[in-house]
């Protein structure tokens, strides 16, 4: 048995010692991830080695986002250098080096769950005069405009009475930043960061103001669990 499928056997078979209800799938290479997709299989969490024989980790961690938006991807080597070189193209949700710890993957796997949940969550607000709520999980940034805040969601956007200090103490602190005067972002749906400007999954562009930088890089490299 090679090396890859060592690793293969021992996260599965550590994933199962703790978590008997879970469901967990395996693949060697890109060609098993696309046949478990094409059988309708959907995942919540993907260990991924950065270094495969003859694929690349981040291609396949970026092809299991592409299909599933929701996904948390770990990455997995013996060499923690070479993160660095994934990091802001794939966004992965943390990193465990070699020799496997199992505490390190259990954390992982619990992490992923308190998201989850975490997702079922509502922002309650006011639109033109009916109180409604948001799931958290709908929305990827709030914008000020004058009085009012325009929430940016998956699909489409609302406009809502309100002052972004009030509604920043209302979000997850440890999911939505507010990186400038006029934005709180969502950190699940932050494509891209570097040299304080990010882009989120719809396409907008934002910067980082530099009173608020120091903070958000903080809180977001915790939640991506690479602090």
């Amino acid at each position: 048995m090679d090396d890859q499928s060592i690793i293969v056997e021992r996260i599965s078979g550590l994933i199962l010692e703790k978590y008997p209800d879970y469901s967990v799938s395996t693949a060697l290479d890109s060609s098993e991830v696309s046949a478990l997709l094409e059988q309708g299989m959907s995942f919540d969490l993907a260990f991924v080695d950065i270094s495969l024989t003859n694929e690349s980790g981040a291609d396949i961690a970026n092809y299991l986002s592409g299909k599933l938006p929701d996904i948390k991807t770990v990455f997995i080597s013996g060499y923690p250098e070479m993160v660095s070189d994934v990091f802001f193209s794939v966004q992965p949700f943390g990193f465990i080096d070699k020799p496997i710890k199992k505490e390190k993957l259990y954390k992982y796997i619990d992490a992923a769950g308190k998201v989850k949940e975490d997702d079922s969550n509502f922002y309650a607000c006011r639109i033109r005069g009916k109180d409604i709520r948001i799931p958290y999980n709908d929305i990827i940034y709030i914008e000020s405009e004058a009085k009012n805040l325009i929430i940016h969601k998956t699909n489409g956007t609302l406009k809502a009475a309100g002052f972004l200090e009030d509604a920043e103490k209302t979000f997850p602190q440890d999911v939505f930043v507010r990186c400038h005067k006029s934005y709180i972002v969502n950190l699940k749906y932050v494509t891209e960061y570097s040299k304080m400007k990010l882009s989120l999954m719809d396409g907008a562009k934002i910067s980082v103001s530099r009173s608020r930088k120091d903070d958000f890089e903080e809180k977001y490299l915790a939640f991506k669990r690479l602090k």
